[in-house]
């Protein structure tokens, strides 16, 4: 039997409650970061929020939109405009608050460009080899790989 290595991706929904001043259709992109972690963090274009996981009064249930709603019988039943299809529930919520971001002290905001050192000299090597072991001083035995010519 062949199993293909494959990336995949987790999908979960997460009921986020934020302040009631937020247009969620306003904003062009979404990031939920740290979605497992205690304070998760959503990022709303350049707005940030931060939050906390809590108990819910009750269950929220997640609905989708159902597509192929079909009526058993045509001639009596009336669909509904929109048709919802049960995804799942959930107990718990994440409570978001907006969350300020400032600069670290020290750090200029009309210049973000680190300082270069404009005096570093270039170093010309005949092989990886002769590179590698000019700089194994600098790093761990470990981490340094051995390349052998074919």
């Amino acid at each position: 039997m062949n199993e293909e290595v494959t990336d995949s991706e987790e999908e979960f929904l997460v009921y986020a409650e934020l302040e009631d001043t937020v247009n969620i259709e306003k904003y062009r992109s979404v990031h939920v970061l740290g979605v497992n972690g205690k304070n998760p963090i959503i990022q709303m274009d350049d707005t940030f929020f931060t939050g906390k996981y809590e108990n819910a009064l009750g269950t929220y249930m997640f609905f989708k939109e159902d597509l192929e709603a079909k009526s058993e019988d045509p001639l009596f039943d009336k669909l509904p405009e929109k048709n919802l299809k049960y995804v799942c529930k959930t107990r718990k919520l994440l409570s978001m608050e907006h969350a300020y971001v400032t600069p670290k002290k020290g750090h200029d905001l009309q210049n973000p460009k680190q300082e270069v050192d404009e005096n570093i000299e270039p170093v010309n090597f005949e092989t990886i080899q002769e590179a590698i072991d000019h700089f194994k001083t600098h790093f761990d035995s470990d981490s340094v790989t051995e390349v052998t010519d074919s």
